[in-house]
């Protein structure tokens, strides 16, 4: 299994937490998810739904960021094509997405 880095500036947060974890195999693509964590902290007054949106955004922006990076692509069209192809890719059919939650 090729696992990614654990990224710098987290090793000194005792909160720290991963959140989600996606791996493609089998041709398929497998998700781990710590869901629950923004409705059951008191300190947060956000929807679990909003929470993981702001989430994905934030991701987007980090790909972004890193193709930049790694393929000289212009940052904020990055950001809109990946954003694009995301509306797209929930607007085909319905959710085939089979899976269950595991403690």
């Amino acid at each position: 299994m090729d696992e990614l880095q654990i990224p710098e500036g987290i090793e000194d947060d005792p909160n720290a937490m991963e959140m989600i974890r996606v791996w493609i195999a089998n041709k398929d693509i497998h998700v781990s998810m710590l869901l629950g964590v923004w409705e059951e902290a008191s300190n947060f007054d956000i929807d679990e739904r909003d929470a993981w949106g702001e989430l994905l955004a934030d991701l987007i922006r980090h790909i972004a960021n890193g193709l930049t990076q790694s393929h000289d692509y212009n940052t904020t069209a990055s950001e809109r094509r990946i954003a694009n192809a995301l509306l797209i890719h929930l607007g085909y059919g319905a959710n085939t997405i089979k899976g269950e939650i595991k403690d």
